[in-house]
């Protein structure tokens, strides 16, 4: 019977032991799923992993930014397509609104109007995430002023009406005939002359068919025309135009006609006995006329241009308001001032609006998105609503219908889809930036999968193999210890 060397034994037992630590390792993998819980354990797989798992960390925080940024734009484009709603409804005011006065001095056009103008600036004072959407790279500033300072202003600063109300003086003027003069320089002359400044109505043009009557003008600066009738009457029938630039880039004509009717009918003049008589009826219907057109066409576009020059204003171009008072003899405007004036408007004025976020979305790719309350589109809307909201009217005035058709006319093209942005457009700009987020996060998501399941395969473990390992290994383990007990039992005397 061979007897066990010592150096049998102690091979036998670098053999358990060994055993003994790969048994340790296979509980390991077994019970954390993993190969090793180090890179050195990896062997040559050590670089791929450590590459695997660099590039799901970069997506992860990507698609981080991905979700957080999806969140804003659909906010966003959620509120402007509620702005869409109230401008298109905006549009039809005039058509959908009879001119019955609820409140005293304002119709119910005008009341919806002041609700919309309620919710336009909760639309776009809207915050996300403690960022303010719309206000462009000042996102810890609310955007847009609250709709009774932007209306009304405080003891210090003048709001959206009293710029309404300065500019109906400066343009109406103290005569009320739209800053015109109209004079008789002589018995048989009439004649319409501009006053001083930039404001009231503006004379482009002369047209006359009026028999044995001389018609001059309109010349000079400012501009003037005159009417000087002759030893014989004009014909009834026989008109006289003259057409006007309006303060907000429109135009209107008042046309009058010869009458043998006495007294006349509105818009006609009385043919006299003598060319002064005929003069002097010219006149006061003349006169008449103009304050009509005044009281209306002029009204409603000197509001909208107070509007204009209250709402359209940018980093380099402040507010501008009548150089008053007087305000009804004012020649000029000046700049506004954050002292004297509310800015609606109180968000970033220097980026592009609709650029104005970042996002980094992959490697080396970042996408632009984002719209600012004071974007053309955007700002239109509000300033249609405040508009409407701000202009009041008199009972006992009797022009004071006309002059709201004639506002809420204008109101339909302040909110008219023209030029190259509608808020419609901002939100299919805001819907396509969704879908390439929405593209790269099922992109990365791809890759995720694909680099995981890499990682599995380097870094994983087949639990049904490692579990056939240690019960193959376990039963080595259990048939060596029996010989180690066997092999520390044998001594000589066992052997004799």
């Amino acid at each position: 019977m061979h007897i066990s060397t010592l150096s049998q034994s102690l091979n036998l037992q670098t053999s358990i032991n060994k055993m003994r630590s790969e048994f340790t390792t296979l509980q390991q993998q077994l019970s954390s799923g993993v190969i090793s819980d180090s890179y050195g354990g990896l062997g040559t797989d050590k670089n791929v992993v450590l590459s695997l798992q660099s590039q799901m960390r970069n997506l992860g925080s990507y698609n981080d930014t991905i979700n957080l940024t999806s969140l804003r734009v659909k906010s966003m484009a959620d509120s402007l397509t509620r702005v869409s709603d109230i401008s298109s409804g905006l549009r039809l005011t005039g058509a959908t609104t009879e001119f019955d006065m609820v409140s005293g001095t304002q119709n119910s056009g005008q009341l919806s109007a002041g609700m919309n103008l309620d919710e336009l600036v909760n639309l776009l004072n809207l915050n996300v995430e403690d960022r303010y959407l719309f206000a462009g790279s000042a996102t810890q500033k609310k955007p847009v002023e609250l709709p009774d300072a932007m209306l009304n202003g405080d003891a210090s600063h003048a709001g959206l009406t009293q710029f309404v109300d300065e500019r109906r003086q400066a343009d109406m003027g103290a005569n009320g005939l739209g800053r015109l003069d109209v004079t008789s320089p002589a018995a048989d002359t009439v004649t319409v002359g501009e006053q001083t400044g930039i404001f009231g109505f503006k004379m482009t043009g002369v047209s006359s068919s009026l028999a044995n009557a001389t018609v001059t003008g309109p010349t000079g600066t400012p501009a003037s025309m005159s009417v000087q009738f002759g030893a014989s009457q004009p014909s009834g029938g026989d008109t006289i135009s003259m057409d006007f630039d309006l303060p907000d880039g429109t135009t209107t004509r008042v046309t009058l006609t010869a009458t043998t009717d006495d007294p006349p009918a509105e818009g006609e003049f009385t043919i006299g006995a003598s060319a002064a008589d005929t003069a002097t009826n010219f006149q006061a219907a003349l006169s008449a006329s103009l304050k009509t057109e005044a009281a209306t066409s002029l009204r409603a576009a000197s509001s909208v241009q107070a509007a204009n020059e209250f709402f359209d204003f940018d980093g380099s171009h402040p507010p501008q308001r009548v150089d008053g008072p007087p305000f009804d003899t004012a020649t000029g405007l000046r700049d506004a001032t954050s002292d004297d004036t509310v800015f609606w408007y109180k968000g970033d004025l220097t980026l592009e609006p609709g650029a104005n976020m970042t996002a980094v979305i992959d490697d080396d790719r970042i996408i632009k998105y984002g719209a600012q309350a004071n974007q053309t589109s955007l700002r239109d809307t509000v300033k249609a609503a405040a508009l409407l909201s701000a202009v009041t009217y008199d009972k006992a005035d009797p022009h004071a219908e006309q002059a709201y058709k004639d506002l809420t006319s204008r109101v339909s093209t302040i909110t008219a889809p023209s030029g190259a942005e509608t808020v419609e457009g901002v939100v299919t700009q805001l819907g396509l930036t969704a879908s390439t987020l929405q593209e790269t996060l099922d992109r990365n998501d791809q890759m995720q999968g694909l680099a995981s399941g890499v990682l599995g395969d380097k870094m994983g473990i087949d639990e049904y193999e490692v579990g056939a390992k240690l019960t193959t290994l376990r039963t080595q383990l259990q048939a060596s210890y029996q010989v180690t007990s066997m092999l520390s039992q044998m001594s000589l005397v066992n052997f004799l």
